[in-house]
């Protein structure tokens, strides 16, 4: 579309800016979170995770949708994180018809604003909301499953969700499914980043940690 024309360098631009905002900034800060909220919930945690991926990523042939169906914990850890830490915390809509929702009427037109921060912290949806509990989503009764599917929006619903959502999910849960298998992690300090930005919820001056390689780690697939 750039090479025949068909976008206009104002639209150039836009979906460039776009594409670095939504694909870039939030991903990244999503895996922020994630490091923050794994190597704080202890080690027990991250042994898991490592083990998890000893067994489904180490041995010969390439990397495949199989094996990324099998990174459980690592899948759970990601859904864990992106409730408490929505990349965005707010996104707006706009009524299109005159619609009444809990008791409040909302004329056709008006900008209305939802918050996956708030709805990942609904004790509604979920016991104890502000702890990180990867494991919560095992065997969940099937009415709190229920809930939890409507109030899990950290990519939008319907129509007009983020685009890119299977790729971030799939980025996020292999990313720290290799980092386990590959590095010791732990942080420098217990307190919990400020968390900043209007768009892209990011933790403040990022999440100081001690990295370093693990040793005798096993010939992982590539």
């Amino acid at each position: 579309m750039v090479a025949d024309g068909a976008l206009s360098d104002d639209e150039i631009r836009d979906q460039v800016i776009t594409l670095m905002g939504a694909g870039l900034d939030t991903t990244s800060a999503s895996l922020a979170w994630m490091l923050w909220c794994t190597v704080l919930a202890g080690p027990d945690l991250w042994m898991r995770l490592r083990a998890e991926a000893d067994d489904v990523l180490s041995g010969e042939g390439p990397f495949d949708e199989t094996h990324l169906a099998r990174l459980d914990l690592a899948d759970r850890t990601m859904r864990e994180t992106t409730r408490l830490h929505p990349a965005g915390s707010f996104s707006p809509r706009m009524a299109h018809v005159d619609v009444t929702i809990g008791g409040h009427r909302i004329p056709r037109g008006t900008l209305v604003m939802w918050s996956a921060h708030l709805a990942g912290r609904d004790p509604d949806a979920w016991p104890d909301p502000t702890s990180f509990d990867p494991d919560r989503f095992v065997d969940m009764a099937p009415e709190r499953k229920a809930l939890a599917d409507i109030a899990w929006v950290p990519f939008g619903r319907g129509v007009r969700n983020c685009v890119g959502f299977a790729l971030a999910q799939m980025e996020l849960t292999l990313i720290i499914a290799r980092l386990s298998q590959r590095l010791d992690i732990e942080a420098t300090t217990p307190t919990k980043p400020l968390a900043v930005g209007m768009v892209v919820n990011r933790p403040d001056g990022g999440v100081p940690m001690r990295v370093n390689q693990r040793l005798h780690r096993p010939d992982v697939r590539r």
